[in-house]
This record gives C-alpha cells, structure tokens and sequence, in this order.
C-alpha cells in the first residue's frame, strides 16, 4: 500500500509540473508576441496611398465619435516590404507645432477658420516644396445638426480656394436635426510657395445649422471635437505605374474646442404661433379666392 501510495503522489507531481510548464510556456508566447506590438505603438503614424484615390474621409462614416480608422487603401510604412518603405526616409518634412481653431460669424450660418503653423519654416519648406507636390488634408467630422454645403465647397474648388473638397454622410440639406445624420467633410489644401513662406496658413469652412429640436433656452449647444489632418506629399518627378502620396498624421489633440449656440424654439411659444401661422394661412387663402372671384 506506501508503494501503492508513493506512486500515485509521484504521478500527480508529474501531473502538475506538466501543466505548470504549459501555462508558462504560453505566458511567454504571450508576452514575446505582444512586445512588438507595444514597441510598435509608439511610432509615429505614416501611411500611403496610391495617387487614384482622392479622399480617405468615407473611412471615418462608421466611427464618426472615434478616431480616424485606418482604410484599406492606406498601407503604414513600419512594416518590412511595404509599398510606403523608405519614401520618407531623410526627409525634413514639416510638423504642425501650432493650430488654432476657432468658430467666427453668428447666427445659423457661420465658419471654422484654422490657423495652422509649421515648424519647419523658412529655408527648410521651400527645399521640401521644391521636390515635392505637398497639400494639408483636413477630416472635419460634423457633430448632430451642423452640415456642410457640397454645392457652395465646389464653389471654393472652382475658385482655387480648395484644391479638392468632399463631404460623407449625410448630405440631405433641408433635414431637421432630429432626423439627420452626421456628415464628415474632407478638405485638400494646397501648400504652395506663394501661401506658406512664413509657414501660416489659414483656412475657412463654412458651415451652416440644421433646424434643431425646440428647447426652453432658445438655444441648442453643439461641440466640434478634434479633427484629423495628414500632410500628404509625393515626389514631383514620379511615374504613373508606381505613384504614391505618402501621408503624415499630424497631431491635433490639443486643438481648440468648438462650441455653437443655434438658436431654437421655445415650446412654450407653439400655441401662439400655431395660432398666428394659422390665421395668416386663412387670411391668405381667403384674399387669393376673393380675388379670383372679382377679377
């Protein structure tokens, strides 16, 4: 029987010595696969996009409230092999150290103007604009009750104020707030010598207020969060066949928030002025049929 007993413990220590080796072999699988991962996370975004896709503003429709989620067509140059691989290497591209953000006009109709500066100033942005094709691209993503004017955007395209301009999402201008959808609007901006040599840039969106749900201060807030902006750049001299924009995501946490006061209705105030819209309906009506019948 203590032989009996003696090998029944041996075989439950075997037993336990096994399952404790597997759990800390996986373990250290874990963490040596999730090392790479966090060293990586720290990098600083660059991505790419090849030059017959014009926009990247439709990735941000389903995550409207997040950040900026990475598409299919945009390829990070951190990896070994990548398409992106070594086209940002020894450059002094420019960074944004200061951009300001600010909601100027009154009323239902009013603009966000950005004043952007880039660090790398002078001497350094026209070497880089000399072999370089470089615009700002800015995703201003629209909160409940604001929209963009596609037709009035093509208008600034028309007149060289934009280089490029498109809005996602919901773009029915005559919805009430309650009944819309956000919107998105993505804008290309053209550094050229002749706008950035002091490296300030400053640009203008208009934007306009949907009818909002009636409120007792007469007004409903709306708050803009922080938007996205990439500088996208590409070699002047390149071919068709092997063309890339390179992207640069330029931080844009700290930006000035945004906040819109649209005047609304009261509800206290519907049943006189259903009464008045009524009774000037009527009075209208009725002066139109008497004049039919007289004249």
């Amino acid at each position: 029987m203590a032989v009996g007993s003696r090998s029944c413990l041996l075989a439950v220590a075997l037993a336990a010595a096994c399952i404790f080796g597997a759990i800390s072999g996986a373990t250290a699988a874990a963490a040596a696969s999730s090392s790479p991962e966090q060293a990586g996370s720290g990098q600083e975004s660059v991505s790419c996009m090849p030059c017959s896709r014009r926009f990247i503003g439709d990735a941000v429709l389903n995550t409207l409230t997040g950040q900026l989620v990475q598409h299919h067509d945009l390829t990070e140059m951190s990896g070994p092999g990548d398409l992106c691989k070594g086209l940002g290497d020894d450059l002094d591209v420019p960074t944004l150290p200061e951009l300001h953000r600010q909601l100027v006009g009154e009323g239902s109709h009013r603009s966000l103007v950005y004043s952007v500066k880039f660090s790398a100033c002078q001497d350094s942005m026209v070497r880089f604009l000399d072999g370089y094709d470089a615009n700002l691209m800015i995703i201003e993503k629209l909160p409940h009750g604001v929209f963009a004017d596609p037709f009035e955007l093509q208008h600034f395209v028309e007149r060289k104020v934009f280089l490029d301009v498109s809005v996602f999402g919901d773009t029915n201008l005559e919805l009430p707030s309650a009944l819309s959808n956000q919107s998105a609007v993505e804008i290309h901006f053209d550094i050229r010598p002749s706008t950035s040599t002091d490296c300030n840039l400053e640009i203008e969106l208009p934007l306009h207020a949907r009818y909002p749900t009636l409120d007792a201060s007469g007004y409903a807030m709306v708050e803009f969060g922080s938007p996205d902006m990439f500088l996208r750049y590409r070699r002047k001299e390149i071919h068709s066949d092997s063309c890339l924009w390179v992207l640069k995501n330029l931080d844009t946490a700290g930006v000035d928030k945004a906040t819109w006061q649209i005047p609304c209705g009261d509800e206290a105030h519907i049943g006189f002025v259903s009464s008045i819209t009524f009774l000037s309906a009527l009075v209208s009506s009725m002066s139109i049929v008497l004049a039919a019948l007289i004249f």
